[in-house]
């Protein structure tokens, strides 16, 4: 592979991710979500770019350069407590799912999916709010996390609606230690 073509298949991914997110009319959810602007770079181009390190494998450390911000800029929005990720999340499944209903069949069925996956962590003992946990398969109390999420599905395709890592609320089932005590 010659690296025209290589160059080429990044600009084909740059421009998949700006049709997905003119879909999703991304520029209209940033005021929802509560972003507040503090630099001269957009929201809209910090997920775009995220997006992109995501799709080609790499880690925040490792991620291509850019012009317009710093991956330090990047992760200091990923952490920015303002910002409802969660809502973020949910308003894009129902622009994606607005936009994809034209193109379902008619005589499907949509459907919710909730999920309660139990995430183990055996040998874990200080992460913060770890709980010993029932797994329903081996009948036995595990060390983890329930993972809660919400689905919405035509049969065909799936996508994640909203999202919940939980602990226990037993005090005396949790093993890690909460920071807010």
């Amino acid at each position: 592979m010659s690296i025209i073509e290589h160059n080429r298949d990044k600009m084909s991914l740059q421009n998949t991710i700006c049709d997905f997110l003119a879909i999703c009319h991304f520029s209209g959810l940033t005021r929802m979500v509560n972003y507040h602007r503090h630099t001269q770079v957009s929201f809209k181009e910090i997920v775009e770019w995220l997006i992109k390190v995501k799709f080609l494998g790499r880690s925040l450390y490792r991620a291509p350069e850019t012009s317009a911000f710093t991956s330090r800029t990047a992760r200091n929005v990923l952490n920015d407590a303002r910002i409802n990720w969660q809502r973020l999340i949910c308003l894009l499944a129902k622009a994606l799912i607005k936009y994809l209903k034209p193109f379902i069949d008619h005589r499907r069925r949509f459907a919710f999916i909730l999920d309660d996956t139990l995430f183990s962590r055996i040998f874990s003992t200080k992460t913060e709010l770890l709980a010993r946990v029932f797994d329903h398969d081996k009948h036995c109390y595990l060390n983890g996390f329930r993972a809660l999420t919400l689905a919405w599905s035509d049969g065909n395709t799936l996508f994640i609606v909203n999202f919940a890592l939980m602990s226990s609320k037993n005090k005396q089932h949790r093993i890690g230690s909460s920071q807010n005590r």
